[in-house]
């Protein structure tokens, strides 16, 4: 019996991947566990592997596509079977069931449907029954999630006016934006036309009162194409800015004790050949002061904000097209030079793209550090689904008062993003306090 691969969802906000590199054929034996293909997301190029042995029938997806997630990519046959040719196109989604016309419900009977209240609140605003809405939440809950799958996935009935492919909702909102439909590229299944297309071209067309003047052509001296890495990460970002109610605070902060305790450290471990890093020890700088302030160690989701239990710290890592943020778990629990020894093997392995989705996911806060490029201050933007990050900058030294006189001192600026939806300004800032609290008396850490 023939087997369909689909694209795997690596991590929890992946929605596409794009094909990389097929590595097998049509017509191709395979076993259990063969690598098939590679996967580019945001994060990480991933090898997929085959959930059966069997033969290549067809490849349903050309390498370079953007394919979303659950999407058959290719049909595996048993050895010797006669396994019929699907078109091409027609495997980007999954069907939706169908189901026999149901009467309406009455508002008594949709008030027992078990629904958080932003799912009720976006059905009741697109006339959406819920009974038609396939739960997800737990004890069969409907989220809102689950109702904006069910509005992507329903599918309107073409007429003559009606002939591009879009979501209601991406409708509506193309309505409310006063967009024309037809000058928008859909990255929804089958071209589709879904709610973030329709976002991503608000935020690029120019006011309404604007008037354009024709630009003087100029000649490029290169196009970089906005594809891969730097596709998905424009779409995140992009994402984050437009969902996030997002923060950001500023604070300078006397680091003087906080470099000498590195080179303390680093003189006693250098027989070990062990060297800390300034982004070792704010790793479990940060981390002590989430288990003091677990409102900063949360996400936004349909039930509510979700205090997580286990303390993950990602850690940015820049590549020569991007960024990768692989996650020091349990960094509560670590000790300064196995977190060293982490950041280390993530940096090394990320610039050689060896990297495991695993090391990419699960992150409840992130760490981001430009000190290294002279920066002092920026506003690093939130990586969904955390609801804060912490931007470091370069550690400076200057003239400051200090003790009622005037010193050098190694001052450093940090900046805390967070989403006020879920963190408001006064806990937010006393975070930053006690962050600040464990730069300015670092020995603290080692209680």
């Amino acid at each position: 019996m023939a087997v369909e691969l689909r694209m795997l969802q690596m991590d929890q906000t992946m929605t596409k991947g794009k094909i990389g590199k097929w590595l097998v054929q049509e017509g191709d034996t395979i076993t259990q566990g063969q690598p098939l293909l590679e996967i580019e997301t945001d994060k990480v190029v991933h090898e997929q592997e085959s959930p059966t042995d069997g033969v290549i029938a067809q490849l349903l997806v050309e390498e370079g596509a953007n394919v979303p997630v659950n999407a058959i990519l290719a049909i595996i046959g048993a050895p010797g079977e006669e396994v019929a040719r699907v078109e091409i196109g027609t495997t980007t989604e999954q069907p939706t069931p169908t189901q026999p016309e149901q009467p309406k419900t009455t508002p008594s009977a949709t008030a027992d449907i078990k629904a958080s209240p932003a799912a009720r609140q976006l059905a009741e605003k697109l006339a959406i029954d819920l009974t038609q809405v396939q739960p997800s939440g737990p004890g069969g809950r409907i989220l809102e999630s689950d109702v904006q799958r069910y509005i992507d996935l329903r599918a309107e009935a073409p007429t003559e006016t009606t002939r591009l492919k879009a979501s209601p909702l991406a409708r509506r909102l193309a309505k409310e934006h006063g967009l024309d439909l037809g000058s928008i590229i859909g990255s929804g299944p089958d071209g589709r036309i879904v709610r973030d297309d329709v976002l991503q071209a608000s935020a690029a067309a120019p006011p309404p009162s604007t008037v354009v003047e024709p630009a003087t052509p100029q000649q490029a001296m290169e196009v970089i194409p906005m594809t891969g890495i730097r596709e998905i990460i424009a779409e995140r970002m992009t994402l984050s800015v437009q969902t996030n109610a997002s923060v950001t605070l500023h604070t300078e902060v006397d680091a003087t004790a906080f470099v000498e305790l590195r080179r303390m450290l680093n003189d006693k471990l250098q027989a070990k050949e062990i060297s800390l890093t300034y982004t070792d020890l704010l790793v479990k700088v940060v981390a002590n002061a989430l288990g003091e302030h677990p409102r900063l160690n949360a996400t936004l989701t349909d039930d509510g904000i979700q205090l997580l239990t286990e303390i993950n710290i990602g850690v940015a890592v820049t590549l020569e097209d991007g960024l990768v943020v692989p996650v020091v778990r349990n960094a509560d629990k670590e000790r300064l030079s196995e977190i060293s020894a982490l950041v280390r093997g993530f940096a090394e392995r990320a610039r050689s793209n060896q990297l495991t989705p695993s090391e990419l996911q699960g992150g409840s806060f992130t760490i981001t550090n430009l000190g290294n490029f002279g920066i002092d201050a920026f506003t690093p933007i939130i990586n969904p689904p955390e609801s804060a990050i912490l931007g470091v900058g370069r550690i400076v030294k200057k003239p400051v008062v200090h003790n009622d006189e005037i010193a050098i001192r190694s001052m450093l600026t940090l900046s805390l993003t967070f989403d006020h939806r879920v963190i408001d300004g006064a806990p937010a800032a006393q975070f930053l306090q006690t962050v600040a609290g464990y730069i300015q008396d670092p020995y603290l850490l080692l209680v």
